[in-house]
């Protein structure tokens, strides 16, 4: 593929031109990127590269795969192991033998080449999905849930569709029909054993090894590149030695973000890394979506498109059973996948990229002879293969896409309107403060010193500001406080608070007894919160507050913002435009106002605020 740079430059730039559109009318970003690749496509535009197995697999790929699992974290992935290993392992498998079963049956296919299509579409696509979900701001336990699906889902098919091609081209074609022997079937499952073997185990020797180079090297643009190399790399070294490149790039990431970032990277490091990758993956995401856009044939997809509606019918259908069936299963001892949870994952089953890849990677012969043309034998409906997977997944992506939000927004996952959030913030906001009440009651019994409380004090004021700056973003980016997505920015300001009660007891600022009674307070305050169910009827933020720290809230008193003691007359100190009085001092790392999210003033050391 020649590089063509003057068109890279014109796709990031009409990318970066979708991107403020797309946040304007409040589309998901990747889809308005594929409508607009359909506009300019329709315009007769050329698209300045074409869309290969090669361009997606060894050079698009592997960064999203790679960003996706540097993020996954092992926790989650053992606490979902249940739920994720059902839907990937029976439920996938089953999923591809009842779609391509029904479809060759009603359009008249042969078995393998349905089957070979199910393999294709049935997978939801990381490349996609997880895009889409950061975007909406899901649950984590739910987002870790269908990015781990996702992921390994796509590695188990890739596989398949692999062995799949492997029997195609063995068989004998004659009249149209496909004869597969029985010997041709047990080749093919050790085919498919041997691929995702080779790739787990490639991801894990290599992951590791590179674990070790980096724990060795202190300078961040080499780690950077050594992981850059990694990710590219092992996608190419196991497809030469004939396993799975999916599984090795998702297996080496997670080894990376689970150990290598925590326990051989410092901290600027790992920021640079973290911020590296996620800006790769956004730029791969705007040129991969794009293109898919710029690249559909509208009139091949109307040919087929009885094929393409069948095929979208019997992928919801399948997609309903295996979750609704799973989640039945799941849920008989405690609550492990609510009903709206299932629902979403039901409906947000996206495609992209990787079905498109395995459609073009489709050979066009099965026995090609350039002396003799006459004797090549052309791949059994690969024009119509390539048609509907173009169809599937344009029609997903932008049907399922466009609708997912109401569909969210109509299971309760986020239920304020901007107004009532922000009104609902203000609320938090006091009820934080009523949390340090304690401390308080503590000073004036004398189981604090005063030095003690002001150190607590400040420290759980930037904790409080920290959590209302977090559901001030979800405001400003979405319109809306996703309630789990609350519930667990409180857990981690409690844990945070515990933190800090545990640094001031280790640094002896408050005695033993102080501590042990106020981590008793926190870690009964976690254990509340911690016992929330999901499935239970929906509860505001501020009623999930309440229910942890067991106060109501009270007005906001003209008492400092951060560490709440009142601002003496002639004090340095700043109002703020909702009215909130700050110190100067303890402003010193604080961006924004705990109530109105306004942006605080930072200025020069040598400069002062204005006295009240």
């Amino acid at each position: 593929m020649d590089l063509d740079i003057n068109g890279l430059m014109i796709i990031f730039a009409v990318a970066s031109i979708v991107a403020i559109l797309a946040k304007m009318i409040r589309w998901p970003y990747t889809i308005t990127l594929v409508i607009a690749g359909i506009v300019i496509a329709v315009l007769g535009l050329q698209a300045p590269f074409e869309l290969s197995r090669d361009l997606i697999f060894h050079i698009l790929l592997p960064p999203l795969l790679f960003e996706g699992a540097l993020h996954m974290r092992l926790s989650h992935l053992r606490k979902n192991a249940k739920v994720i290993g059902l839907l990937v392992l029976p439920g996938m498998m089953i999923s591809v033998f009842l779609v391509g079963s029904i479809l060759g049956l009603l359009m008249g296919l042969p078995i393998i080449i349905a089957l070979l299509i199910a393999a294709i579409v049935i997978p939801t696509d990381p490349a996609s999905i997880l895009a889409f979900y950061k975007e909406m701001k899901v649950p984590k336990r739910l987002r870790s849930i269908v990015e781990g699906e996702s992921v390994f889902d796509d590695g188990l098919a890739i596989v398949l569709f692999n062995v799949l091609v492997v029997v195609i081209l063995a068989s004998s074609v004659a009249g149209g029909a496909i004869n597969v022997s029985q010997e041709q079937v047990w080749e093919a499952v050790g085919e498919f054993l041997k691929l995702s073997f080779l790739g787990i185990m490639l991801g894990v020797v290599l992951g590791y090894v590179t674990y070790l180079i980096i724990q060795r090297i202190d300078d961040k643009f080499t780690e950077i590149m050594i992981t850059v190399i990694l990710a590219f790399g092992i996608f190419a070294v196991a497809e030469v030695l004939g396993g799975s490149g999916v599984f090795a790039v998702v297996i080496s990431g997670l080894i990376l973000g689970n150990y290598g970032t925590r326990f051989a990277m410092a901290p600027s490091t790992r920021m640079s890394l973290i911020n590296f990758w996620t800006f790769l993956a956004f730029a791969v995401n705007s040129f991969l979506f794009i293109l898919i856009g710029m690249n559909v044939r509208l009139s091949g997809i109307a040919n087929e498109l009885p094929l393409i509606a069948l095929t979208i019918i019997l992928l919801l259908l399948a997609r309903a059973a295996m979750i609704f069936v799973i989640g039945k299963i799941v849920n008989r001892e405690k609550t492990e996948l609510p009903r709206k949870w299932q629902v979403t994952m039901w409906w947000g089953g996206l495609r992209g990229a990787i079905p498109i890849a395995l459609a073009l990677s489709i050979p066009e012969y099965i026995i090609y002879d350039a002396a003799n043309p006459a004797n090549n034998v052309l791949f059994p409906y690969r024009d119509s293969i390539l048609a509907a997977t173009f169809g599937v997944v344009l029609i997903t992506l932008i049907m399922q896409g466009l609708t997912l939000r109401p569909v969210l927004r109509k299971l309760g996952f986020y239920g304020l309107p901007k107004k009532e959030a922000e009104k609902e913030e203000k609320e938090i906001a006091a009820l934080l403060k009523d949390t340090m009440s304690e401390l308080g009651a503590l000073l004036e019994d004398g189981e604090l010193d005063k030095p003690a409380h002001d150190w607590l004090m400040t420290r759980f004021g930037q904790i409080n500001s920290l959590l209302i700056t977090e559901l001030g973003t979800l405001i400003r980016d979405h319109g809306f406080i996703p309630k789990e997505e609350y519930s667990y920015a409180v857990r981690e300001a409690l844990q945070a608070k515990k933190d800090a009660v545990k640094d001031a007891w280790e640094r002896e600022l408050i005695p033993g007894a102080t501590g042990e009674k106020l981590m008793f307070e926190l870690d009964e305050q976690l254990s509340i919160l911690s016992s929330e169910q999901v499935e239970d009827s929906p509860r505001t933020p501020v009623e999930i507050l309440r229910s942890v720290t067991r106060v109501e809230s009270s007005p906001i008193e003209n008492n400092c913002g951060m560490c709440m003691t009142p601002v003496e007359i002639k004090e340095s100190s700043y109002r703020c435009r909702c009215g909130t009085v700050f110190h100067e001092k303890c402003l010193e790392n604080v961006e924004r106002c705990p109530i109105c999210i306004a942006e605080l003033p930072k200025l020069p050391k040598d400069q002062s605020l204005e006295y009240l």
